[in-house]
């Protein structure tokens, strides 16, 4: 196996017209800047590790995979997303006590 230098530098240029590139780049600006490096590092090696899996988990199956994991996701169809559940509220109806006063009900509302 080749030993690697233990430091190096990676120069990606990123499209903001590009979606996925665009929040990728929203999200880095607004890191702290003493966060950033940390957080790309690691961006890196968290989609390394999954395309390392999909890769070896294409070549246990006989089915072909895509080679690169994030295009499967955005080649699936959106779900939709969850109905945001609205208690449902009875009014209530009062009875008027005096029916010649049609606001008569209401001073035991305002006091």
């Amino acid at each position: 196996m080749a030993r690697t230098q233990t430091k190096g530098q990676l120069v990606v240029h990123l499209d903001p017209r590009v979606g996925l590139e665009a929040i990728l780049l929203n999200r880095w600006e607004r890191l702290p800047p003493n966060r950033r490096q940390e957080w790309l590092r690691n961006l890196l090696v968290q989609g390394f590790r999954a395309e390392c899996q999909l890769l070896r988990a294409g070549n246990e199956g006989s089915r072909r995979t895509v080679p690169t994991a994030f295009t499967q996701w955005l080649t699936e169809a959106a779900a939709p997303p969850p109905a945001p559940e609205i208690p449902v509220v009875t009014p209530t109806t009062h009875v008027a006590e005096n029916t010649t006063k049609p606001f008569a009900a209401l001073r035991k509302v305002i006091g």
